[in-house]
Parts: structure tokens; sequence; C-alpha cells
């Protein structure tokens, strides 16, 4: 008999050893600056941490602005640990996190910054949302949109786009979308209500007097200002087109950059995400999809500024199209 309690409780335990972390000493990631796969030793998580199995990652341009070791900040999958004092999440729930080193078979997130998969999405789509999304989401908030009032966005055919337009759809915002030409289709079917071709219209005899203009795009901080009237708001995620500027249009800005934002924390903005895709209201369109290995071909492709929605990379291909 004390021999098979013994055998029992030796069994709980190695059960329970398993239930903490299932991952190898040993994975595969990215990395930098070469962007080849190679054998690195899987991170543990620390107080305040989730160790998430990585089944899908998405690509930024923050990606390749921000050398790292492992790049990338976009993953979904699933919990493999947790750290010490983290009660929210549990081995096997499904989530998606802004994370460090995501291009990878495993990587660290905060617990904070990690959230549960909305049921709808597939691992790939809920990849796509933390950097882009978080952008999006900010800047349309930011606007301080009501109903009826017109608010342009300046490239909103990105992943950052696509969620601006659709969380100031949710506040009932009248919405001119100005984009490339190629782009109109697609902007059309997320519901805005005026496209403007900025390489085939003048943009500034089309749009003005808005209430609020949200500016996505590098480089068009003071074009974007000048569609506003006085007394609108201005947001970006792209550069400021100055204080002076701003004081002389009579336009209230928030620049959503360069470390100086202290608004809207990452957590409150993915769990905002993830409430409105749950609704129904929120959704992310995957452009092209690579393999993990392939990261350097992804990021190429991200580089020339003409994707619509998100650049994914598979990182468990049996499990990155999934539920």
């Amino acid at each position: 008999m004390h021999v098979i309690r013994r055998s029992l409780i030796a069994l709980t335990g190695l059960a329970a050893t398993t239930l903490v972390s299932a991952a190898p000493a040993e994975s595969k990631a990215i990395q930098g600056p070469t962007l080849t796969l190679q054998t690195v030793a899987t991170p543990k998580p620390a107080a305040g941490q989730v160790l998430i199995k990585v089944y899908a990652a998405g690509v930024n341009p923050v990606d390749w602005k921000r050398q790292a070791a492992i790049p990338g900040f976009d993953v979904a999958g699933v919990v493999d640990s947790v750290g010490p004092d983290v009660t929210a999440f549990k081995v096997g729930d499904a989530v998606f996190a802004r994370a460090t080193g995501a291009y990878a078979e495993y990587a660290l997130a905060p617990a904070d910054n990690t959230v549960a998969k909305p049921k709808s999405f597939t691992y790939e789509q809920a990849a796509g949302i933390p950097v882009a999304g978080v952008a999006g989401y900010r800047a349309a908030e930011e606007a301080k949109l009501q109903p009826g009032q017109r608010v342009a966005i300046v490239g909103a055919a990105g992943g950052s786009g696509e969620a601006a337009v659709q969380v100031a759809k949710t506040h009932g915002a009248k919405i001119i979308a100005i984009g490339h030409s190629s782009q109109e289709a697609f902007l059309k079917g997320l519901g805005v209500d005026q496209f403007v071709a900025f390489d085939k219209e003048d943009v500034a005899a089309k749009v003005r007097d808005v209430d609020a203009a949200i500016n996505l795009v590098d480089g068009q901080a003071a074009a974007a200002l000048s569609y506003v009237k006085r007394g609108g708001r201005f947001t970006s995620i792209a550069g400021s087109p100055g204080d002076d500027k701003l004081a002389a249009a009579g336009v209230t800005g928030v620049v959503i950059a360069g470390g100086t934002y202290r608004g809207i924390s990452d957590g409150d903005a993915l769990r905002g995400l993830a409430q409105l895709a749950d609704k129904g209201q929120y959704k992310v369109t995957v452009t092209k999809t690579f393999p993990l290995a392939e990261a350097a071909q992804a990021q190429q492709l991200g580089r020339t500024g003409q994707t619509i929605g998100k650049i994914i990379l598979v990182v468990d291909a049996g499990k990155a199209n999934s539920k």
C-alpha cells in the first residue's frame, strides 16, 4: 500500500510539473539582424509574465525599426506556463498578446498585456491585433468622435488603419478614408462613407473642415492637420505637425508615438479590441502569411508599405488558422 501511495504521489507530482510547463529546454526562433531560424534557450516566465506557445506572429514596421535579438511583438497562441503571482491565466488558455521576441516558438508577454483570443478569430487573425490594432484603437478613441461627426483617416488600409476605421464606426462617425486607388474596394468593404485616392485626386480640395483627422502615415501630419476645422481634433501615430501649427489652427492634438504618450494603456486597448471583436464590430484582414523561417521575406514585403491589412508569420502550421 505504501509503495502504491508513493507511486501515486510521484505521478501526481510529475503531472503537476507537466502542467506548469510543457516547453522544451530549447526551441526555434528567428535571430536578428540576419533573420535566420536558429535554436535558442526557451525563455521562462518571471513574476507577472506569461510564456506563450506561439501559433502565429504579426509583422510590423517596428520589428525592423527596433533591432532585437529576437524580433517581433505580436503573438497569438496558448499559455504554456505562468510566472509567480499570475492568476488571470492558466495553462492551455487561447490568448493573444503584446509580447517580446515574437518571431519564435515560445514568447514571453506581461500578463497585463495578454488577453483571451476572440472566439471568432483564428490565431492568425488574433496575431494581427496587438501593435497595429492598439495604435489604431488609440488614434480613434483619442479623436473623441461623436455620432455624425466627419473624420478623415490618412492611411486607412493598413493594419492600424483597419482598426481605426472600425473603432470610429462604433462611435457613429462618418469616415473619409484617404489611400491609394488600389485600396478603394477594400476600404469600401470596411464601410467607409467616402474614399479619396491620393494618387488620382486633390485630397486638400476634397477633404475640408472635418471634425477630426487621424494620421497613420509618416510625413503626412501637416497635411492631415490642414483638413481639420477650428475646434476639431487631430491624432497621429506617425509624428506631429508641431505644437505651434496645432495652436495656430485651433486644433487639439494627441500624438501617439515616441514613448511620450500616457493615455490608453496597451492592456486596456487590447481588451477593448477583443470586446469589439466578440461583438462582431472588429475584424483583422490577413493579406499574406509566411512560415516562420521566411521572416526575412515577410519583412521585405512589409517594407514596401503597399500592403492591405496584416502580414502574419505562421509558427505552427497545424494551429495557426484554427479558432
